[in-house]
């Protein structure tokens, strides 16, 4: 009886040890997709930086149009004494004017797709990262329940120990008794002798 329980308790470890490989294969698959979505990420940021350098060139070249604005205002404000003239260059002027304000307005709509694209760019990064933390979530509850079954295991060894030596304990009783009954069966066979002696005698 002790014996079938001792291998029922070692087919429950046998079982548990198997359950612990596979959440192990399971935490090293979850580890591997988890660096890879990293490497996105890590990615990612490196194209939001070319981005910017890219707005900052856009903006640097809008502050050089604006200087040359307020240069061709300064010559217009020096060739006021020939009417004719200045007129006519306003209209070149204004004319050029137009060109650099539909210039601009281009670099304005290509900006606000840019920053459009930034935030697709970062909602995507948002939703990598919560999806990151529900990766590391189910880590931690796979980890946690790694650990129960480590406690149950180390509950099943103490049993197992504790069974081992109640067995040997009832083999030692058992011998103990064995002992016993020899004794009482040799005295029993010296009364025997003893009784046959005295019959004998009288």
């Amino acid at each position: 009886m002790n014996e079938q329980i001792v291998g029922q308790i070692l087919g429950e470890l046998k079982g548990i040890r198997e359950s612990q490989q596979v959440m192990q294969n399971e935490i090293k698959d979850i580890k591997d997709s988890q660096q890879a979505m990293q490497s996105e990420i890590k990615s990612m940021q490196i194209e939001i930086k070319s981005m910017q350098t890219e707005i900052k060139g856009i903006k640097d070249s809008q502050q050089s149009m604006q200087t040359e604005i307020k240069s061709m205002q300064a010559d217009i404000m020096g060739i006021k004494d020939s009417q004719q003239s200045m007129q006519t260059e306003i209209k070149s002027m204004q004319a050029d004017i137009m060109g650099i304000k539909d210039s601009q307005q281009s670099m304005q709509t290509e900006i606000k797709s840019m920053k459009s694209e930034i935030k697709d760019i970062k909602e995507s990064q948002y939703l990598m990262q919560t999806q990151l933390n529900e990766t590391n979530e189910i880590v931690r509850a796979i980890r946690h329940r790694q650990e129960e079954t480590d406690a149950k295991l180390d509950a099943l060894s103490m049993d197992v120990h504790k069974l081992h030596g109640e067995v040997l304990s009832l083999k030692d009783g058992q011998e103990r008794q064995e002992r016993i009954l020899e004794k009482l069966s040799l005295r029993s066979i010296e009364q025997e002798a003893e009784i046959r002696d005295l019959k004998r005698i009288k």
